[in-house]
């Protein structure tokens, strides 16, 4: 892995150019909020700076050129008035021309004579920008809106903007324009500058806010974040509705859920082609969206939502942390953030493939769980996704190359390093996580990651990082047997499953960990399944090694894997993994949120919804990752007898207490495996499973808990 960091000088006031300099220092306070690469590989950054190291000085706009490796300014250009400042986002033009939207605060912006907003703007209103390949500026604008947050252009030079919307900006939508959400406050406005920066050519209300993207064919993609779900959504959309809930509340403020919703509008802005929303029940925040050449929008951001909605083949369809909100006396916080990518089909009917990308941790900042998130998106030249965002999660996805001690921990009040995953074109594979100690950024933006053409990676932010991603190799995923969740820690007598491609090689092929020989169950080219070795418990990291003396060739690869006391997983039943999550579990037309265990109810048969348990009898399940039990059980063994074991499982419905119930050996399986025997309710209900621990008060299992169905036959 490659990273190279280099710094910049922005000084200055108003328009301003810079000579030629080499390297020189980026002053700690600038950020750098979108950074994107041309055909030549030369860096454009846009952000902003503050002059002084005083607190309550004004940040000023600024966009930069640089050489490819960064150790030269080829120019820059600062946009700034007298108070503060700020670019969030650019795009390039066929031309060579830099386009930079953002928000103004100064009565004094400095705008071009002739422009559509060149005197008069109002305090607090978004700014665009057309500057030439030179850094000159075309064009300078204020826009009757409260603030830039993206920007598109198309082959002719036109400028695409989008931002918030507020009930007293005042933007006039042309006539013939699509209508969007009906309340102007809280949603989203687009426009189009022709390539003068004289004319408005287009204004909508009501789309968008957050993100835009044009296809081929002029085609416009907004992506927008309403906390007032009444933005219209078309016949046959994959998600036509929403319903209004709150996020967080305290004794001084309640604050609603945004539901995140894509909109496809023609050319002309007067066809509204599809819109939809995209959302779980806690909202989400799109930080980037993409159109590939199939007309699929490709949108990735921060979700709050455990039943965001993803696809099963995807790299992570479920949600890892404790699925319920957090109530505390006089407040209430939605369960704790994650990543997302999606991507929706050109009619946005449907989903090409949706996941998840987090792991369970999350730190609190006043009345929100802030788990982990995405803040930018690219693609490279083979469609690969690249993502950059910040980490609160010892088990985020993809840590394979990074220590335990060196994996991102949440604590409360500390800065979260930032980070950088490739995801394959398909969203099922992943290459090696890499850490980014010291990102910063504006965290309303979106946009501060690009890819080189050979495939690296550019993240901007405080310092701008060069990254060379580590190639995938031959394990693609390592995942829990259980449930197939992707991870990054086991735990002792766990029994996990790696994918990946030309993995057997007969009995050449061996997995190890800290060099002692896990039990292979079943090797192919595609799969290995095995189990973690016992002798693991209480070491804090192990060194699982992947080798092969025969094939074609032979390979030995080596992957980080923190030990963990307890990693619960649950066997589920294979229809959990047919459909998005949000239908996963479905019982005349009502839908749980949860997966819908491998259980079985007293006689042995299948615990359904058409079959449910009878009330009173008993429900098995099965769990893996329980770690040592007592009594002990041995690596490789099968069990001979049904025993009782310590510790206990417990499940819970919703988050209340429970006592503990009874879990016992699974006589005839290998060690590792457990049931846990629950006694089923009067009526159908849903339950979360906890495996309790002599050192902590209890371990969540990964995902929206687990469907117990009980009481009479539906």
């Amino acid at each position: 892995m490659l990273r190279r960091v280099f710094v910049l000088a922005l000084i200055g006031a108003g328009w301003t150019l810079a000579a030629t300099p080499t390297q020189a220092a980026l002053p700690a306070n600038s950020i750098a909020n979108a950074v994107r690469i041309d055909a030549a590989g030369n860096l454009y950054l846009a952000g902003f700076y503050f002059a002084t190291s005083d607190a309550a000085a004004p940040a000023h706009a600024f966009a930069a050129k640089l050489t490819g490796d960064a150790s030269r300014i080829l120019w820059w250009t600062q946009l700034a008035g007298s108070k503060d400042d700020r670019a969030e986002a650019l795009a390039l033009g066929a031309d060579g021309s830099v386009y930079v939207t953002g928000g103004t605060q100064s009565p004094d912006f400095p705008t071009t004579p002739g422009a559509f907003g060149a005197a008069g703007g109002v305090t607090g209103s978004a700014f665009a920008a057309r500057l030439d390949a030179n850094g000159r500026p075309v064009y300078v604008t204020y826009l009757p809106v409260s603030g830039g947050q993206a920007i598109a252009v198309d082959a002719a030079g036109n400028a695409f903007v989008t931002g918030p919307l507020n009930a007293t900006d005042a933007l006039q939508t042309t006539t013939g324009a699509v209508q969007g959400a009906a309340n102007r406050s809280g949603s989203g406005f687009i426009v189009q500058l022709d390539p003068t920066g004289s004319k408005l050519l287009l204004a909508i209300a009501g789309f968008g806010g957050r993100q835009i993207a044009l296809d081929a064919g002029g085609n416009i993609y907004a992506a927008g974040a309403f906390q007032f779900p009444v933005a219209p959504a078309t016949p046959g959309a994959f998600q036509e509705s929403v319903a209004s809930r709150t996020c967080a509340s305290s004794q001084v403020f309640a604050q609603s859920c945004s539901y995140q919703h894509i909109a496809k509008i023609d050319p002309s802005g007067s066809r509204l082609l599809y819109a939809t929303y995209l959302s779980g029940a806690s909202g989400e925040t799109p930080a980037g969206l993409l159109v590939d050449d199939a007309g699929n929008a490709i949108v990735a951001g921060t979700t709050n939502s455990p039943d965001y909605p993803t696809t099963p083949a995807a790299y992570q369809p479920e949600y890892c942390g404790s699925p319920f909100g957090q109530a505390q006396l006089f407040s209430f916080s939605a369960p704790a953030s994650a990543g997302f990518v999606t991507k929706l089909n050109a009619g946005g009917s449907g989903l090409v493939w949706s996941t998840l990308f987090a792991g369970s941790g999350a730190q609190i900042a006043g009345s929100f769980r802030v788990g982990d998130s995405i803040v930018g998106l690219a693609t490279d030249s083979e469609g690969n996704i690249l993502i950059a965002g910040f980490a609160n999660s010892t088990d985020l996805p993809g840590l394979w190359n990074t220590p335990v001690a060196a994996r991102p921990s949440a604590v409360n009040g500390a800065a979260p390093p930032g980070f950088v995953a490739r995801l394959s074109a398909d969203g099922r594979t992943l290459s090696p996580v890499e850490l980014l100690p010291g990102l910063k950024r504006d965290l309303s933006a979106g946009g501060a990651i690009a890819a080189r053409a050979d495939g690296s990676a550019v993240i901007a932010g405080g310092q701008i990082f060069s990254v060379s991603l580590s190639a995938l190799g031959r394990v693609a995923a390592i995942c829990d047997a259980a449930d197939d969740a992707k991870i990054v820690t086991v735990a002792p007598g766990q029994l996990i499953t790696l994918y990946g491609t030309n993995l057997d090689a007969g009995d050449g092929v061996a997995v190890t960990f800290n060099g002692i020989a896990a039990p292979l169950l079943y090797t192919s080219a595609t799969q290995i399944n095995l189990q973690v070795p016992y002798e693991v418990a209480g070491q804090a990291q192990a060194a699982m090694q992947v080798s092969s003396r025969e094939g074609s060739p032979g390979f030995s690869e080596s992957y980080m894997l923190g030990v963990a006391e307890r990693e619960p997983g649950v066997f589920v039943w294979p229809a959990s993994f047919t459909g998005p999550l949000a239908d996963r579990a479905m019982c005349n037309g009502q839908g749980f949120a949860g997966l819908q265990p491998l259980a079985f109810n007293a006689d042995g048969s299948m615990n359904t919804c058409t079959n449910p348990a009878a009330p009173g009898s008993m429900v098995t399940v099965f769990l893996n990752g329980v770690g040592v039990t007592a009594p002990a059980e041995a690596t490789g063994m099968v069990i001979a007898s049904t025993l009782p074991v310590s510790p206990s499982a417990l499940l819970v419905p919703g988050s209340g207490p429970a006592a503990p119930l009874a879990t016992l050996t699974v006589a005839g399986a290998i060690s590792g495996v457990v049931q846990a025997r629950i006694p089923a309710a009067a009526t159908s209900m849903v339950v979360q499973l906890e495996v309790s621990s002599p050192t902590a008060p209890a371990y969540w299992v990964r995902g929206p808990g687990i469907v117990i169905w009980a009481g009479p036959n539906q």
